[in-house]
This record gives structure tokens, C-alpha cells and sequence, in this order.
């Protein structure tokens, strides 16, 4: 006797998801694409598979360091410090999402210099015109 072989649409596979969520089993199958498209720089398709993965397992504190890697990649710094700073919430002792918070904040402190020095710059010429 033949086995059946049953096929799940990707619409019924999420509709299951949904249902499940959150759970600390679901979000592995998401985040491994999401990574295998980190490393060949497909960074919006990484960015959507981290976020799923994050929605269906928040337990995981990989899940949102990996996110948070993808949006400082995508230069959504706010948005990756407010990750990795809720991963480092999880998981206080884990080396790498210290290092990404490390570049985060560098990232975040040059924005501000350059913000800082354009408005200083704004007001000197304000200042020229008057």
C-alpha cells in the first residue's frame, strides 16, 4: 500500500503557524532562510524571515539578535538597537549581540555628531543672513 503524500499550501502552512504561535518550536525554518539570504546579501527578504521568526518564537533570543543584524545592515539603526537591546534582555552575556550593539551605538553616535553639526551649521548661517 502507497503512502499519501498530503500537500499544505504556503497560505495553510502560515494559517497553522498562526494558530500555534507563540511557541518556542516554531521560527527555526524562518530563520535559517533568513540567514542563508543574510549571507547573500538579499537583506529585505533576510529582514522578513528574521521578523516572522521573531513574531512566531519570542523566547528565542537568537532570532532577534539576527534581526537586528539585518537592519543595521539595512541602515534601520533605531530599529536594530530596539532588537538587540531586547535579545540582550534574554540573553545578557552573549558576546555577539554585544559586538552588534557595539556598532549600533557607533553607528547611532556618528548620526547624532552629523545632525549636531549640520544644525550648528544651520544656525551660523541663520545668523550671517540676519
Amino acid at each position: 500500500m502507497g503512502r499519501k503524500t498530503i500537500v499544505v499550501s504556503p497560505q495553510q502552512d502560515e494559517l497553522r503557524e498562526e494558530q500555534m504561535r507563540p511557541s518556542r518550536v516554531l521560527g527555526y525554518d524562518r530563520d535559517s532562510i533568513g540567514l542563508y539570504a543574510l549571507q547573500r546579501g538579499m537583506l529585505e527578504v533576510a529582514e522578513s524571515q528574521f521578523s516572522r521568526a521573531v513574531y512566531l518564537n519570542p523566547y528565542e533570543a537568537r532570532f532577534k539578535q539576527h534581526l537586528a543584524w539585518a537592519l543595521y545592515k539595512l541602515e534601520r539603526y533605531a530599529e536594530a538597537k530596539r532588537c538587540i537591546v531586547e535579545a540582550l534582555g534574554q540573553s545578557p552575556d552573549d558576546a555577539d549581540s554585544r559586538f552588534i550593539l557595539r556598532k549600533v551605538d557607533e553607528k547611532l553616535s556618528a548620526m547624532n555628531r552629523a545632525d549636531a553639526a549640520e544644525s550648528h551649521d544651520e544656525s551660523q548661517s541663520a545668523g550671517k543672513d540676519t
